[in-house]
């Protein structure tokens, strides 16, 4: 997968923007606050339709505008499309691919793909439930268009049940329909995380491994909120029946997809509580590259890589293992730093590099070394 250009329209900083970017290494250099992340930022939003670093997406028009837009062609083994998102300040926004508006988002997402690498991303590891389950969510929902389906279909339902239990005196039959649809829409969203944690634990094993030179082992482990023995459904129908009295009293759902979390291990140590500031960064990063290799098996092809000021998050070793990787695998990273010298040691790959500077992106050169 190549995402070959990318442009901007009063997005964030960037009144306007054009890259037309390489297959292989692509460097955002500036220094801090002047645009690098923002146009990682702007990929993210071709993925997703949303952005990792607010909910909010007037944040991401630049002020004194009515609307920002983003637009990128991408090259896929499948064909080429031109996609494009109009985010205006006051109605719903519009995605479209090859110049059609998509009616449903879910049509929209999946023609890119990428995994996306931050420091915040140590709230992975460090952070509530919430995070873990974002990422597992992210990480199907690009690959699987009926996951993200039944992730909308659960959510709406978990609402409506949730203001149904608030009402104190409801009608029992209503809230029986609303139990079945959260049981359908959930069951099936429980066991595509249940299947991909299964699969992610051994990829990560097997880069957490790597990144420490067989120092460390590392191991998930799926943990859903109610216990599951044999069929989900059954599972969760039951356990909806135990958290009535509960529920009916605290006036929310207790059980589902929403209060689920996955626990870290290193050599059967919790890595959220026990594990070192450099255990858990390096547990990050074995999770974002098993990411790649898990949407390369879904899809067929690697998605981009997004890395914003890692390079302040890892050491040399493992920055020198993590580049064999994507090297190795010829994906199409793009990489912002405030530090040109971070370039000096990155040999044997093409680079284009980009200088950012107040909204302004410029090629400053485009080179093979090594």
């Amino acid at each position: 997968m190549l995402l070959s250009k990318l442009s901007l329209e009063k997005f964030r900083n960037y009144k306007s923007a054009s890259l037309t970017f390489g297959e292989g290494l692509n460097f955002l250099i500036g220094n801090n606050a002047q645009g690098k992340t923002n146009l990682l930022e702007a990929i993210f939003y071709l993925c997703h339709l949303s952005s990792p670093r607010t909910s909010n997406d007037n944040d991401l028009i630049l002020f004194g505008s009515e609307e920002a837009k983003v637009y990128g062609e991408v090259k896929t083994e499948l064909g080429t499309y031109e996609l494009e998102v109009v985010i205006p300040e006051k109605g719903r926004k519009k995605a479209s691919v090859d110049g059609i508006v998509q009616s449903r988002y879910t049509d929209f997402q999946g023609h890119l793909t990428c995994v996306y690498f931050s420091p915040d991303d140590l709230k992975l590891v460090k952070g509530g439930p919430s995070e873990r389950r974002r990422f597992m969510d992210l990480e199907i929902s690009q690959v699987n268009p009926y996951y993200r389906h039944a992730l909308n279909q659960y959510n709406k339902v978990l609402f409506q049940r949730n203001n149904l239990l608030k009402e104190g005196n409801f009608d029992p039959e209503l809230l029986d329909v609303f139990s079945q649809q959260l049981v359908e829409a959930g069951s099936l969203i429980i066991e595509k995380r249940s299947s991909m944690l299964t699969r992610l634990n051994l990829l990560s094993k097997l880069l957490q491994r790597r990144l420490t030179e067989l120092k460390e082992s590392l191991s998930l482990k799926y943990e859903p909120s109610f216990p599951i023995e044999g069929d989900v459904k059954n599972a969760f129908h039951k356990a909806l029946k135990e958290a009535f009295p509960e529920e009916k009293n605290k006036g929310y759902t207790l059980i589902g997809p929403h209060r689920d979390d996955f626990s870290m291990y290193i050599d059967d140590i919790d890595v959220r509580t026990y594990g070192s500031q450099g255990q858990q960064r390096t547990v990050v990063l074995a999770l974002k590259l098993a990411e790649l290799e898990f949407l390369k098996s879904e899809s067929g092809e690697y998605p981009i890589l997004l890395l914003d000021d890692v390079f302040s998050e890892i050491d040399d070793i493992r920055r020198r293992k993590l580049f064999e990787i994507v090297r190795q695998n010829r994906v199409q990273t793009f990489i912002s730093t405030a530090n040109p010298k971070d370039l000096e040691d990155i040999v044997g790959e093409q680079k284009r590099v980009f200088e950012i500077k107040r909204g302004c992106a410029g090629v400053k050169h485009d080179a093979t070394f090594g």
